[in-house]
């Protein structure tokens, strides 16, 4: 009789686990986004570092990661990741878009100029490449680059696209 229980339980209990969904591992980084939502910054940048040193070469999670620095006070940290990421996507925009963010915010305006402009030459339809390389140039006095991103801004807040080059 014992040993019939056992059974019984043994079946039961395989029964429920073969007809339990299988939990799916979080994306890489999920965490460290949750604590910076929250911007507790100490345990984002524990929980980024930890995905980073799983996954070494994601280029996304290294942009996450200089986010997370950037706005936490960190642009030292920040460059560190943004340099790792541009060694594995030096043609992502996002990457130089950040770049300039973090150089902005340090007041190195020709650094972040380099920045914004290389993203407008890979992204010329982004909002925030195109208004950043603007607003550079024109504290920078490139009076002539300064006025067409400003025309160009202009013209994407306006939803404006520009007659195609000749030889599109």
């Amino acid at each position: 009789m014992k040993q019939w229980r056992h059974t019984a339980r043994f079946l039961a209990l395989s029964a429920a686990l073969a007809c339990a969904k299988p939990v799916a591992a979080p994306e890489p980084g999920a965490v460290a986004a949750e604590y910076a939502a929250q911007e507790r910054w100490p345990e984002a940048s524990r929980e980024i570092e930890l995905a980073i040193r799983r996954e070494p070469a994601d280029a996304a999670l290294r942009l996450q990661a200089a986010s997370i620095y950037r706005r936490s006070g960190s642009p030292d940290d920040a460059i560190r990741h943004l340099e790792a990421a541009l060694q594995i996507e030096p043609s992502n925009p996002e990457i130089w878009i950040e770049l300039g963010d973090v150089e902005k915010g340090r007041e190195n305006i020709q650094d972040a100029y380099v920045a914004y402009r290389r993203a407008a030459d890979l992204a010329p339809d982004d909002l925030r490449a195109v208004s950043g390389l603007a607003l550079t140039a024109d504290t920078l006095g490139f009076d002539a680059e300064a006025e067409a991103a400003y025309r160009r801004w202009s013209d994407l807040e306006n939803g404006v696209t520009p007659p195609p080059s000749p030889g599109d």
